[in-house]
């Protein structure tokens, strides 16, 4: 007899497509997903590190050329801390002759610095060479003031000496010259006060160099020279 019960039929070629893109898409979300969390656990491992520490900058570098003048009172005697050595003269006279530094050791020497065009000079000048001349007379040999001009003009640096307060050159102090800011003059200002830099030199200033030829007090423009102190603190060096 023939089999007459009814065949049961295969899936349809419909259905088996959009089974495996199902199962490709879950595979496809999975693996998503997975990735996105990798991510994120990678950030947060990121944010939670420490950040490493910039490198500090270099310092800045120094400017060319000596540092500043180290600050000093103006218009008093100023002590150094510790003496130094002063620099060497030797430069001419307005009389015609020649002052030595070196000739000079042993005694007291105050060196000024000035110009007849600077007013401040001009204004502490008589008060200064009448105490020149005093102490040169009363310690003879153990004392000199020299005022070292810087005046370019020889004519008016004679003009201001020949006015009414002087008369003439004076007997006991001695006037050198050196035109311009020379070489004694600069070495005075940077050894004395640390002043090397051109726009640190300026006028009057005042070095007192002792018996053993130190720089050991300093002024910085120009003061009355016919104060007490003033005596008093250079005959202190004279008799010591």
């Amino acid at each position: 007899m023939p089999d007459t019960a009814p065949k049961g039929r295969g899936p349809s070629p419909l259905l088996a497509a959009a089974a495996f893109a199902g199962v490709v898409l879950v595979a496809a979300l999975a693996w998503y997903a997975w990735r996105v969390t990798q991510q994120a656990d990678q950030l947060a491992a990121t944010v939670a590190a420490p950040v490493p520490a910039r490198p500090a900058a270099p310092p800045a570098a120094a400017p060319p050329g000596p540092p500043p003048a180290p600050a000093i009172p103006e218009n008093q005697i100023v002590t150094r801390g510790t003496p130094v050595a002063a620099p060497p003269i030797e430069l001419p006279t307005a009389d015609g002759k020649t002052f030595s530094l070196a000739a000079a050791k042993g005694q007291v020497v105050m060196v000024n610095f000035w110009a007849t065009w600077c007013p401040p000079c001009a204004k502490e000048m008589p008060g200064m060479v009448k105490l020149g001349e005093a102490l040169t007379r009363k310690y003879p040999g153990k004392f000199r003031m020299v005022a070292v001009s810087v005046d370019e003009d020889t004519a008016a640096l004679m003009r201001f000496f020949a006015g009414p307060a002087y008369g003439g050159l004076p007997r006991n102090v001695v006037i050198a010259r050196e035109p311009g800011i020379g070489q004694v003059t600069r070495a005075y200002y940077c050894v004395g006060r640390g002043a090397c830099r051109p726009q640190e030199v300026q006028l009057p200033e005042t070095y007192v160099v002792d018996k053993q030829g130190r720089i050991t007090g300093v002024v910085v423009g120009d003061i009355d020279w016919q104060d007490p102190s003033a005596a008093q603190y250079l005959e202190a060096l004279i008799k010591a």
